[in-house]
């Protein structure tokens, strides 16, 4: 395949070998969302641990997951897990919009974009790595640590509800005994038409006055969802990326219990 052409001083234009890598690090070096970011400090070598001191985040889950879509858009990467390709999917399709790409960069996401989305799109795939979730959260339940509980669904995880974003409902609640709320709130877990996915957990001792500290930070930031949504108010638009700084800031320790959200611009 060929790219572009140029003038030969001994005659006409001749043609340019098309090289997939070069032109997609040259598009991530002026990429000003997070992936640049991701990008530019791998450059510099530095590690995840720095990457996350550098940026104050809580976890260092938004690398590996930059460094996923750096593999997908410039060496043609095809993720295995759904929810990744998802998320994969998504950024191809940004970058086709938006990014100024040779015609046969375009050619060549467009067929990967195709495949990611096969993959995203898998139902026995997309069964088992629920299954996996449940797990883990049945596993981090059963520590029965007081704090704040990040619940979500998996189709809210599937189906942003602000796509640009990328952010979702997430349910923000605490616990003083255990993660299911047995003292109030346990039916409107189990009545959920799917298994709930445990994303979180900020653990706190004083966890009522820390789900009232996280609550206000929400509605300050307007991440408050409608309250038509079924199980009340403790069902947020947000993301974890925010709830970590919340966290952060309030001093609690963040424990990821699944992490599916790729990195954020």
């Amino acid at each position: 395949m060929t790219g572009s052409l140029q003038t030969s001083p001994a005659g006409p234009e001749v043609p340019t070998p098309f090289d997939r890598r070069a032109e997609v690090e040259a598009l991530l070096d002026d990429d000003d969302t997070v992936l640049g970011l991701a990008w530019r400090y791998d450059k510099e070598g530095l590690t995840p641990q720095q990457m996350m001191e550098a940026e104050g985040t809580a976890t260092t889950g938004w690398v590996s997951n930059n460094r996923t879509l750096i593999r997908v858009l410039r060496d043609g990467e095809i993720p295995t897990s759904p929810s990744v390709a998802q998320n994969a999917g998504r950024r191809v399709r940004s970058w086709l919009k938006s990014k100024p790409l040779s015609a046969e960069l375009r050619t060549a996401l467009t067929e990967q974009e195709s495949l990611i989305m096969s993959r995203a799109e898998d139902r026995t795939a997309q069964t088992e790595e629920v299954q996996d979730a449940v797990v883990a959260t049945a596993s981090a339940e059963a520590d029965q640590v007081p704090g704040i509980y990040v619940y979500t669904l998996p189709h809210y995880l599937r189906y942003p509800y602000d796509p640009v974003s990328g952010r979702t409902l997430l349910k923000v609640g605490h616990s003083a005994v255990d993660a299911h709320y047995r003292a109030e709130s346990q039916g409107r877990l189990t009545a959920l038409p799917e298994d709930p996915i445990l994303l979180r957990i900020y653990p706190a001792e004083a966890s009522a006055h820390a789900e009232r500290t996280f609550h206000s930070w929400l509605r300050d930031a307007d991440h408050a969802s409608s309250r038509t949504i079924r199980g009340g108010a403790e069902w947020f638009l947000t993301s974890t990326k925010f709830l970590d700084r919340i966290a952060r800031s309030l001093g609690l320790e963040t424990r990821v219990v699944n992490d599916f959200e790729a990195g954020d611009d």
